[in-house]
This record gives C-alpha cells, sequence and structure tokens, in this order.
C-alpha cells in the first residue's frame, strides 16, 4: 500500500494549521453526529410534550453503551491505524482495517438484539415507572433505534477511519448529511404524519443509513488508501487488543451508564418527595429537566471529542515516528482549542439557563425553572469537561492505556458515585445536582496533577530517541501471540 500525502502530512505539516484542518471538520462532524438525540428532544418536546420527551430523555444510559461500544473500534482502532501507518507498515494497516470494520459489524448486531429483546426491563433499570406513559414512550423509542445500530456503528468506524487517513472533510460530511436527513424527517414525521416518539426514532435510523452509505462511499470509490484484505485476516487477538487500546473513554461511559442510571433514580426518588417539585411533575419533570441540562453540556463533549478525533492520529503518528516535539504541540494545541469552544457553551449555561431550557419545551414554566436551576448547580466545572478527555485520549494514542484509563474513571469512579450517595442525604434534591460539581472539581485537581507530570517528561525527550519498549505499542503479530 502506498501510503497518501494527507497521511504523510502529520509527520511533516506545522501543527496548529494542520490541527485546524483536521479539527474543524471532525468537530463539526461530531457536532451533527450528537444532533440526532437533541433534535429528537427539541421536536417531540415541543410536540409532543414533556412526558415523551421523559421517554427519550430517560435512555441516556443506552447512549453511554453505544458511544462506549463505538470508542472501542474508533479510539482504540484508528489509534493502532495511525501507529501501524507512522511506521509505514501498510499489510499490517489494511488487516486493521479489516478488522475493525467487522469488529464494527458484530458489536452493533449483538447490541442491537440484546437492546430489542430486554426493552422493558432496560427502560426500568434507567428509572422509568412501569406503567407510566415516559415508560411506554421509552420503550417504543429503544426497540425502534436499537434496529439501526449497524449503520450508526458502521458509520462511527468508518468514519474514524477516513479522519485517520487526513480526510476529515470526508467524513464531516458524511455526518452533516445524516444529521439533515435527521432534521428533515423529525420534521415530517412528527409534526406532518403525528408519529410521535416512533417518528422520532424512525428519523434517527435512517439518518444513520445515509450516514453510513456516505461514508462507505469513500472506500468504494477507492479514494482511500488502504485495502479490504478478505474474511482471511480476521484475527479475534487482534480484535481484543484494538478493544484494549480504546478502554479508556470506553470505561469513561461506561461508569456514565452507571451514573445516568444513579442519577434517573435519584431525581425520580428525591423528586417525588421535595415538597414543591412533587406538586408539579415530582421525578418525572426533574429527569427530563436535567436531561436537557446533559443534553447542552453534550454539545462541549462533542467539540472536545471531535478535536480528539483529530489530535488521536497526529499524537498516535507522530509518537510512533518519535516526533517528541510535535507531540507536545498537538496536545497543547488541542487543550486550547477545547477551551476556546467550552467558554462559549458554559458561558450559555451559566448566563442564559431559561433561554437554553425553554428549547426544548416552550412555555412550559415548571421544566424551564427546574432545569435552569440545574443547570447552574451541575455544571459549575463543566467548563473543563474537555480538559479531562483530552488527556484521557491522550494517553490511550501513545500506548499508555491503563493510565488512559484511570483518567478517564477518576470522575465517574472515584468521586460521582460516592459523592451522589452520599451529598443528598443531606441535602435532598438540590444534593443530587451538586453532587456532578463536587465530583468535576475533585477529578480536575487530580487529572491536572497527572498532566503536569506528563508533559515534563514529555519535554525532557528529544526527536528520536528511543523508549524503553515495554512503553510502546508493538501490534505486529508476535506481540498479539506472546
Amino acid at each position: 500500500m502506498a501510503v497518501n500525502e494527507r497521511t504523510l502530512k502529520m509527520g511533516s505539516a506545522p501543527i496548529f494549521p494542520l490541527l485546524v484542518s483536521m479539527a474543524v471538520p471532525g468537530l463539526l462532524g461530531t457536532l451533527t453526529t450528537y444532533l440526532y438525540r437533541t433534535v429528537d428532544q427539541i421536536f417531540v418536546g415541543n410536540f409532543v410534550g414533556r412526558t415523551a420527551l421523559g421517554g427519550i430523555s430517560v435512555l441516556s444510559p443506552f447512549n453511554n453503551v453505544i458511544i462506549a461500544l463505538s470508542l472501542f473500534i474508533t479510539v482504540g482502532g484508528t489509534s493502532l491505524l495511525a501507529l501501524t501507518m507512522g511506521r509505514k507498515d501498510y499489510d499490517e494497516a489494511n488487516k486493521l482495517f479489516t478488522n475493525i470494520v467487522i469488529q464494527a459489524i458484530a458489536m452493533a448486531l449483538i447490541v442491537s438484539v440484546l437492546f430489542f429483546v430486554f426493552a422493558r426491563p432496560f427502560v426500568g433499570v434507567c428509572g422509568a415507572k412501569k406503567g407510566t406513559q415516559t415508560y411506554e414512550y421509552a420503550v417504543l423509542y429503544l426497540k425502534i433505534v436499537t434496529c439501526g445500530q449497524v449503520f450508526n456503528m458502521l458509520n462511527q468506524g468508518l468514519a474514524a477511519i477516513i479522519r485517520t487517513e487526513g480526510a476529515a472533510k470526508y467524513s464531516m460530511f458524511a455526518n452533516i448529511v445524516g444529521a439533515f436527513f435527521n432534521i428533515v424527517l423529525d420534521a415530517l414525521l412528527i409534526i406532518v404524519f403525528k408519529m410521535g416518539v416512533a417518528g422520532a426514532a424512525i428519523a434517527t435510523i435512517v439518518s444513520q443509513l445515509m450516514g453510513a452509505a456516505f461514508s462507505a462511499a469513500f472506500f468504494l470509490t477507492g479514494k482511500s488508501s488502504l485495502r479490504w484484505a478478505g474474511f482471511a485476516v480476521v484475527d479475534v487477538r487482534q480484535m481484543l487488543y484494538i478493544a484494549k487500546m480504546g478502554i479508556a473513554p470506553s470505561i469513561f461511559q461506561m461508569l456514565s451508564l452507571f451514573t445516568n442510571i444513579l442519577l434517573n433514580k435519584s431525581l425520580q426518588y428525591y423528586g417525588d418527595l421535595d415538597p414543591v417539585y412533587s406538586l408539579i411533575g415530582g421525578g418525572e419533570l426533574c429527569i427530563s429537566a436535567v436531561a436537557i441540562v446533559n443534553t447542552v453540556d453534550s454539545f462541549i463533549v462533542s467539540m472536545t471529542s471531535g478535536i480528539n478525533q483529530a489530535v488521536s492520529p497526529l499524537l498516535s503518528y507522530n509518537y510512533g515516528a518519535k516526533n517528541y516535539s510535535r507531540v507536545r504541540k498537538a496536545s497543547l494545541c488541542s487543550q486550547a482549542m477545547a477551551g476556546v469552544f467550552a467558554i462559549v457553551i458554559w458561558s450559555a449555561m451559566m448566563l442564559a439557563p431559561e433561554f437554553v431550557c425553554s428549547l426544548f419545551g416552550k412555555g412550559d414554566e415548571a421544566l424551564i425553572s427546574y432545569g435552569a436551576m440545574a443547570m447552574r448547580a451541575c455544571k459549575m466545572f463543566a467548563l473543563f469537561g474537555g480538559f479531562q478527555m483530552l488527556v484521557s485520549m491522550y494517553f490511550s494514542s501513545i500506548g499508555k492505556p491503563q493510565v488512559a484509563t484511570f483518567v478517564s474513571i477518576s470522575r465517574h469512579g472515584l468521586f460521582l458515585i460516592p459523592a451522589m450517595l452520599i451529598i443528598p442525604q443531606f441535602m435532598g434534591l438540590k444534593g443530587v445536582l451538586y453532587a456532578n460539581s463536587v465530583s468535576d472539581g475533585c477529578s480536575l485537581i487530580v487529572v491536572s496533577l497527572m498532566y503536569l507530570h506528563e508533559m515534563r517528561r514529555l519535554f525532557k525527550l528529544k526527536d528520536g530517541e528511543e523508549i524503553p519498549s515495554k512503553r510502546l505499542i508493538n501490534i505486529s503479530k508476535k506481540s498479539l501471540t506472546e
């Protein structure tokens, strides 16, 4: 395989312009991906009602599962792919490409079957009360959406590979195509045909199909330098290695799954007990409102993810090529970019929360009032959420999945779960909200110290300097069989 010019630029082009050229398309593309759920929530909240909005909102743990599984592939697979290209092992790169695609399809099929069969018990676990309209809306939406996860997972995997090859603009257009269809179909199916929650789910499936088709065209039309290596190269051990490389951000999402379940159940319990909010909607109101908060916060996450997707292959390629000065510059530039975008969203959350919440339920004063209060209480430190994600991605990209895993679990595993179990005991419903800010602040301190220590190490390394083999990633057949 002849390496293309886009890939070579990762080792030679000026860092900041290169990162911008890769990050902006990736960022816009990721934003459109997050728009799937956001658009569904806006249309459902305004044209179906708060109860239907709650049905979609309570399924945030399902989104965590899908994102976690996709990260196994997009982070683990592309990090290894970029490292392999950096070492100019193109036969191995083709093998990796083939196994990534197969792994994405297999994981999606398993997930689709499991969630379709166990939709009702899963919705109950998420915090919806059995027998309520919210519960039934959630079951309906989940059963339909699971049918399109093959398209979703395949699109995520292919788009990540496209970005790794340096064609971030094409990846962006694939996501934009999907988002466009989602918006148009949401309006058509929900407003015109009055299909409600089912219409929102169908719109999501069709949009994911269109995005996957657009991404697949990149490889089918010969735009990629990667080639399908055939089913003969299927390697379960390599797939497991891919999963290992992507375990850090995946663990973050899986922990988010448990914390979102705990959050929904806590909001349901303390919301029903609260002397004020129990009279105007109780737990279901609180779940719907906090879902709006998390949806808005997800735009900080999406922006950071877009930058992550751009910087990850850049970090891996140059670390594999021993260009440590470029690794330093790329990491610091990505942090600066994420900080600028985070300030914009965080400022809107802190300064105009009522307006932001009204976009999801115009005229619902109870929803807007509680949502605004929750936004300020939950997201005091949301400005720094992107920083922690980028630190975790950095360690994954240079072949330190264990460190990356610790960074990922610090917020949810070490601080958030204990805080959510303890603080509401003393503060009730408000304690559920403040637990998020407390855990964000604590994990920020820990992660900042780890990142500073790593940057000191990196600044001491000279370009071309050998690092002890145990600290480098070797994905050769021999290493996988040892």
